[in-house]
């Protein structure tokens, strides 16, 4: 059994794993959780404006975005990958 932490904001709860990613999210009683996949691959601030847009549209905040898969430029190492994910983490903090 893991032990979930809640993150009101967004509507859902996660497993804690380290400052990248969770271990798992699910929707909070009452919301559900949505795959939207973008059909062509769009610069990395592009694609968080259109998350942005998509969310407003549906009365959701910023902070309702539970998880993204993002290509990287190139392989990195432990800490680029932390600093490849600060704008992610960022955008969740706005």
């Amino acid at each position: 059994m893991y032990t979930t932490r809640s993150f009101s904001l967004g509507g859902y709860r996660f497993i804690p794993a380290v400052s990248q990613y969770s271990g798992g999210v699910n929707a909070e009683q009452g919301l559900r959780i949505e795959r939207v996949r973008l059909s062509s691959v769009v610069p990395l601030a592009s694609g968080f404006e259109l998350i942005a847009r998509y969310l407003d549209a549906l009365g959701r905040p910023r902070q309702a975005l539970c998880a993204c898969e993002l290509r990287s430029p190139a392989p990195f190492n432990e800490q680029g990958f932390r600093d490849f994910n600060a704008i992610y983490i960022a955008t969740l903090r706005v």
